[in-house]
C-alpha cells in the first residue's frame, strides 16, 4: 500500500497543529494533533516496514501524550514531535542519559525470555556481582554477544536492562548512522565511538541492524563493496583488541534479524561467538506485557486481558506492547473529543486486533530455528 498521501496529509496537519498551537488557539491545535495522530497510526497499521511502522506508531504516542500533558494552556511548541522531513544528521557518540531509580530498566522489566536471561546473567552480570569467583576461574566481564532473532522481539530492550542491571554506561548505535558516503569516513566514526566508551569504567555499545554494516564482503574493488570491506577489517580491528580488563567493564553487543546475513568473520571465536536467540513471547510473556500497558486503565468487565494476550500469539514483545498502546488510545480520544468518561471496550479491542499485521511471519519463524540447528542453507 502507498502510505506517500497519507504522510504527507500527517505532515500537514502536524504543521497545522503548531501554528494553531503558536497562535494560542488550544481547541483547533487539539483537533488537528489528534488528526495528524490518527493519520500516523494508520500509516503504522499498514506499513510493509517494520521501521516505518514502529517510527509512526511512536509519533502517534508522542502526540497524543502532547495533547493530553499540554493542550490546556499556551505554551511554544519546540520539537513537541519528532519531525519526519527525512532529515540525516551526524551522529554524536554520547552515552544515553541515565534513568532514576524508578525509570531504569532492568531484566525485571523484560517479559519472559528467562533462557536468555540467565545466559546473560552468566556471561555478564556474575562476573560482576562475584568478582572473586570470577577471578577465581579466571573470567573477565564484558565481552561480545550477539543477539538475534525476528524484529520487534526485544532485542533492544535487553540491552537497555543489561546496562541497568550493572548501572553501566549505555551506547545505542543503529549501525546505518555509521554508514557514510565519505569513503574512509565510517571507519573514523567507528574509532571515535571506541575512545569515547573506553573512558567510561563500565560501558555497552549496542549496534542495532549490525548486519547493515557486518555482511558478508563483496567481491568489488572500488566504491561500495570496497568502502565496505574497510570497515569490516576496521571494526574486527577494534573487536580483537579490545580486551575486558580487571578493573573496567566493555561489553559489546551486537543485534541482528538476519543472522544467516553476516560476515563469517564476526562471529568466529574471540569475535561475535556467543550468539542468544531472542525469539516471541510465550503466554506468560504476553500477558505481562499487556497487563504493564493497560493495568491500571477503567476497562469494560468483558475485556479479558488474558483472553487479548492469547489472541497476540506469535506477535513479537514489541508488537504486543505498541497495539495495546493502540488500544488505550481509542477510549483516550473519545473522551478528549468528548469530555466524558470512557472504558476500554471490547469492541476496541478488536478494532485494533483486526487492522494490525503481524510482521514476523511463520516461515520466518522456520528460518531461524534452521539456523539455530545449523541446517539452514540460503537466505
Amino acid at each position: 500500500m502507498n502510505n506517500q498521501p497519507k504522510i504527507e496529509a500527517y505532515k500537514s496537519f502536524y504543521q497545522q497543529a503548531k501554528d494553531y498551537y503558536n497562535a494560542g488557539d488550544i481547541s483547533a491545535a487539539r483537533d488537528a494533533f489528534l488528526k495528524a495522530a490518527e493519520l500516523a497510526n494508520d500509516i503504522s497499521v499498514h506499513a510493509t516496514s517494520y521501521d516505518v511502522k514502529m517510527e509512526y506508531h511512536k509519533l502517534a504516542v508522542k502526540i497524543v501524550e502532547f495533547v493530553k500533558k499540554e493542550c490546556v494552556h499556551k505554551k511554544t511548541v519546540t520539537e513537541a514531535v519528532p519531525e519526519t522531513d527525512g532529515a540525516e544528521s551526524k551522529p554524536v557518540f554520547k552515552p544515553q542519559e541515565k534513568s532514576s531509580d524508578d525509570t531504569k530498566i532492568t531484566f525485571a522489566d523484560v517479559a519472559g525470555l528467562d533462557d536468555v536471561k540467565e545466559q546473560i546473567r552468566f556471561k555478564v552480570l556474575s562476573p560482576m556481582q562475584r568478582p572473586e569467583l570470577a577471578e577465581k576461574y579466571k573470567i573477565k566481564a564484558g565481552g561480545k554477544i550477539l543477539l538475534y532473532g525476528p524484529p520487534g522481539t526485544g532485542k533492544t530492550f535487553i540491552a537497555r536492562a543489561i546496562a541497568g542491571e550493572v548501572d553501566a554506561e549505555f551506547f545505542a548505535v543503529n549501525c546505518q548512522d555509521l554508514i557514510s558516503k565519505y569513503m574512509g569516513d565510517s571507519s573514523k566514526q567507528l574509532d571515535s565511538l571506541f575512545t569515547e566508551a573506553e573512558k567510561h569504567d563500565k560501558a555497552i555499545i549496542f549496534f542495532d541492524e549490525f548486519d547493515s554494516v557486518a555482511s558478508k564482503r563483496g567481491d568489488g574493488t572500488s566504491g561500495v563493496d570496497a568502502e565496505m570491506a574497510r570497515f569490516v577489517a576496521t571494526f574486527l580491528t577494534k573487536v580483537d583488541g579490545f580486551k575486558p580488563s580487571a578493573n573496567k567493564m566493555l561489553l559489546l553487543i551486537a543485534a541482528t534479524n538476519r543472522p544467516w546475513a553476516l560476515d563469517s568473520a564476526m562471529l568466529r571465536g574471540g569475535r561475535f561467538d556467543t550468539q542468544i536467540y531472542v525469539g516471541v513471547p510465550d503466554q506468560a510473556a504476553r500477558e505481562f506485557l499487556v497487563h504493564k500497558v493497560l493495568d491500571g486503565i477503567d476497562r469494560d468487565e468483558e475485556v479479558d486481558l488474558s483472553k487479548l494476550a492469547w489472541a497476540l500469539e506469535g506477535y513479537g514483545g514489541g508488537d504486543v506492547t505498541a497495539i495495546c498502546e493502540r488500544i488505550k488510545l481509542e477510549p483516550y480520544k473519545r473522551e478528549v473529543s468528548t469530555g466524558q468518561p470512557q472504558k476500554i471496550t471490547r469492541d476496541d479491542c478488536n478494532k485494533i486486533l483486526t487492522n494490525s499485521r503481524n510482521v514476523i511471519t511463520q516461515e520466518e519463524l522456520e528460518k531461524f530455528t534452521a539456523y539455530r540447528n545449523g541446517t539452514y542453507n540460503g537466505d
